[in-house]
């Protein structure tokens, strides 16, 4: 199994939320079968911490055996718990930029395919730095708790990125513009 190094402030169901997440972005690019795939080196990240104070970056440990398992980058909020992540799997060789599992629709179907008692509450198509993506906001339950959570899936000529807002229910409306801000100041490669 994957795991994540996430500091011990970070409750166990958003840890285990996020490597659930970060696992499925990797491998479904390529299925069993790993071409040369790597996490985007050229895409600029705002701190979420200058859109918002109340937002702190996690710190991830990184060795040879797991610097493929975590996000690129993560964040908590210090109010609420809610957390932002950004993945990114890109290729070197672009032959297979059409296929099937890099399109945002299936990433975003295989992202959601994890939750229980899932409900859609909007899907529509946006566009992220000049891409085209999808943008899903749903309330789901994992590990004995419901939350809500906003994911888009884009993909560039060489990337394919997910990025993940996963709230409190109650207080999903009260942080989702700062994930949304985050999303809008994406330079994607």
């Amino acid at each position: 199994m994957k795991s994540i190094y996430l500091p011990r402030f970070i409750p166990p169901f958003i840890a285990s939320v996020l490597t659930l997440i970060n696992l499925n972005a990797c491998s479904i690019l390529v299925g069993q079968v790993k071409p040369v795939e790597e996490k985007s080196q050229d895409s600029k990240l705002i701190d979420i911490s200058l859109i918002d104070s109340n937002w702190i970056k996690i710190k991830q440990e990184l060795s040879a055996a797991n610097a493929e398992d975590i996000p690129d980058a993560a964040w908590q909020s210090k109010k609420t718990a809610a957390v932002i992540s950004i993945n990114s799997a890109c290729r070197q060789n672009n032959s297979e930029a059409g296929n099937e599992e890099s399109d945002p629709r299936f990433i975003t179907e295989s992202l959601l395919s994890q939750w229980r008692n899932l409900k859609v509450k909007q899907e529509r198509e946006i566009v992220v730095s000049g891409f085209n993506g999808i943008e899903t906001t749903a309330i789901g339950f994992y590990m004995n708790q419901t939350r809500k959570f906003q994911t888009v899936a884009v993909k560039t000529p060489s990337c394919v990125y997910d990025l993940i807002f996963l709230s409190p229910v109650e207080s999903f409306e009260q942080e989702v513009s700062v994930f949304q801000k985050f999303r809008d100041s994406l330079k994607l490669k």
